[in-house]
């Protein structure tokens, strides 16, 4: 005979297991020590200044391997495995391109019928989108270069599609005077992020033109405004009244008293617009950089990953102002040394050296001097301190799609990083 228990639970509804734990979002950290990077960089900008900047491949190779595995994430760290021999690689087979595209835009720049006029235009189209290609194919050779726990990042997707692409957005953007830059930034970093691959986990981009639109729009007032405001006091302005007075050149206080109040508030406007307008970019510029770059590290997707951040704004003016200091006192440190030299001149036997030309050498060092050491104090007091407070800044949620992740193919050439830095836009970190 069975007995039951009228007062025990059913057996289908009897509670079940908890379910796996879902991991929390996990931050990233940073773990690189400033004393060291300031070491390889005064280093490296010693070596570069004797070798006239060849040793800034080795330079650049040495300075990615420090962000990267000073980059952590849950206790692993990122490798860069790329080489200094393949950046000069890159950039010899870029030069051996470009110039006989060079020689063929100066010969036309000679002949003096149509191809003459529109030379310039094709070459600045040419040039800007092998700009764009070397940009797409620099990524590339970074991600391909770039390991994590064994496996690489990979980027396919063509270099000549994302260069169209970009350049048709400049239609847009300079019609519109930028306002349509929010969305060309988005779909840009989304036709590179749909072709990001970790292994075989695809990538994608969260980030929306709308989003970084109304973050950064008053940036955009601001900057504009007063230009807008500039432009429309010309239609204000009495200029029978303002020119015969600028024609008689007198001083600036007669200036003002023979004009009325309301044109000498209208040259005002006019002249202090495109000011205001270069002084509000330059001390807006860091809020900027922080808007887009918070936008972008919370758009970030890789399968089920996904990026957030909370980077603050005050962290990029505090590393600008920190360099601006800095910078202020080497060059001080830097012209009294120079001053001192020149005070006492040295004479070298067996035939003494004149002043003049001590003069000429001292100042060709001390400019040699300065360029380098703005540069080492830049890249260590911003461009690392910046990349520590975005690292710093990011959560990854969904973590674990990247546990089951296979290697896929990675090959690619430093031709683009080659492309980059012969048109002007460096090697890139």
């Amino acid at each position: 005979m069975t007995i039951v228990d009228r007062n025990a639970p059913a057996a289908d509804s009897a509670p079940l297991p908890d379910p796996t734990p879902t991991r929390s979002p996990v931050r990233l950290h940073f773990v690189g020590r400033r004393g060291d990077y300031w070491r390889l960089m005064i280093r490296g900008g010693f070596l570069q200044a004797i070798t006239l900047g060849i040793y800034r491949f080795w330079l650049f190779t040495d300075m990615r391997r420090f962000l990267w595995t000073s980059t952590e994430v849950e206790g692993e760290i990122l490798e860069y495995t790329g080489t200094a021999a393949e950046l000069l690689i890159g950039f010899l087979i870029a030069i051996g391109i470009l110039i006989p595209i060079y020689a063929v835009f100066f010969l036309a720049s000679l002949e003096m019928g149509v191809i003459s006029r529109v030379s310039g235009l094709v070459a600045f189209v040419t040039l800007a989108g092998f700009g764009q290609y070397a940009i797409y194919r620099a990524r590339r050779y970074r991600l391909t270069r770039t390991v994590f726990r064994g496996l690489r990042f990979l980027q396919h997707g063509s270099a000549v599609s994302y260069a169209i692409r970009a350049m048709l957005w400049w239609i847009p953007i300079i019609v519109t005077l930028g306002l349509s830059s929010p969305w060309a930034t988005a779909n840009l970093e989304r036709y590179k992020m749909r072709h990001t691959f970790y292994g075989n986990l695809g990538g994608g981009f969260g980030g929306s033109g709308g989003q970084l639109f109304w973050r950064a729009i008053w940036i955009w007032l601001l900057v504009f405004g007063p230009l807008f405001a500039s432009a429309a006091t010309i239609e204000v302005i009495d200029w029978s009244i303002v020119t015969p007075v600028l024609a008689r050149r007198g001083n600036i206080v007669n200036f003002i008293a023979a004009l009325p109040s309301k044109e000498l508030i209208g040259i005002a406007v006019l002249v202090g617009g495109p000011a205001l307008s270069v002084l509000f970019g330059l001390v807006l510029y860091p809020a900027y950089q922080a808007i887009v770059m918070r936008w972008w590290l919370g758009g970030l997707r890789l399968g089920g990953a996904a990026a957030a951040s909370d980077l603050p704004m005050r962290c990029y003016y505090g590393a600008y102002l920190r360099c601006l200091f800095y910078v202020l006192l080497f060059s001080v440190a830097l012209f009294t040394v120079a001053s001192l030299v020149l005070a006492n001149p040295v004479d070298f036997d067996p035939q003494p050296l004149r002043r003049n030309d001590l003069a000429v050498g001292l100042a060709v060092l001390a400019y040699v001097v300065f360029i380098v050491g703005c540069s080492t104090i830049y890249q260590v007091v911003v461009k690392m301190r910046l990349w520590q407070v975005a690292v710093e800044s990011v959560a990854i949620s969904g973590i674990a799609a990247l546990d089951d992740v296979r290697a896929g193919e990675a090959t690619s050439s430093a031709v683009g990083e080659g492309l980059a830095d012969a048109l002007g836009a460096g090697v890139g970190i």
